[in-house]
């Protein structure tokens, strides 16, 4: 039975991720969360390399890929005059069939900032791959409103991954993820020390993000080689053996 790629993100990959943006669109939109997640997940994958035909196990080949990655889409849509009725518009194919689908308003604040807001006043079909707007004469949606929106139907791994694979794929996330955050432009960008603004020690910043992404590497060979392990065991010493009561 095929493994969820979703299961694999939200069960194995979010314990490791620190980051109240990503946490917050967990539960304001759905699909965006799982579009970022599946944008780590995706580099990390080949990192599971060991033993060395896990890489085919997981992916498949060129000829006769075993992965389904997901389907992604967006789509904004610009209210042009005043809407004070339902109004339904059409997206097309390419926007039928989606298992997740959110909508928020984009709108800029004070500062020029871009900032969305949840809504509910769009429904979304995917049989059709029609949107419905909510409007009422007491309740209108200005012209200009631009609603942003979020599609995503998940992909799977051919096989049925073992809590083992899934865990260790987990960890791989977790070194691209650390990796991502150790190439970060704004901590290593050169900085300006004046008497408003002090850097850290940026020399003593390096050395500690490079000693845990060597720590979050040691960790994945280890776990790598212990899978391997675990498989020659049951494969000589099959389940029912008798070895453990």
């Amino acid at each position: 039975m095929p493994t969820p790629i979703l299961q694999v993100i939200t069960e194995y990959c979010d314990i490791y991720v620190d980051d109240i943006n990503l946490q917050s669109l967990k539960t304001e939109d759905m699909p965006l969360y799982a579009r970022k997640m599946w944008g780590y997940l995706r580099p990390s994958i080949p990192l599971f390399n060991h033993p060395s035909d896990m890489p085919i196990y997981l992916l498949g080949t060129v000829e006769n890929p075993t992965l389904i990655e997901p389907k992604i889409g967006s789509y904004q849509y610009a209210v042009q005059a005043e809407l004070t009725s339902d109004t339904t518009v059409e997206l097309g194919e390419d926007f039928q069939g989606y298992e997740l689908f959110c909508c928020r308003i984009q709108q800029t604040d004070y500062f020029g900032n871009i900032i969305m807001l949840p809504t509910n006043a769009v429904t979304y079909n995917a049989e059709t791959g029609q949107i419905t707007i909510a409007a009422s004469v007491d309740a209108p949606i200005p012209a200009g409103t631009v609603f942003d929106m979020d599609f995503y139907t998940d992909g799977a791994f051919a096989h049925t991954l073992s809590r083992e694979i899934m865990q260790i794929l987990g960890i791989c996330f977790q070194e691209i993820w650390q990796d991502r955050f150790n190439t970060d432009w704004l901590s290593m960008v050169s900085k300006i020390d004046d008497r408003s603004f002090t850097e850290q020690n940026r020399a003593n910043k390096v050395r500690a993000d490079t000693e845990r992404l060597i720590a979050i590497r040691t960790k994945r060979a280890e776990a790598m080689r212990r899978y391997e392990n675990n498989l020659a065991f049951r494969k000589a010493f099959p389940e029912g053996s008798g070895l453990i009561p």
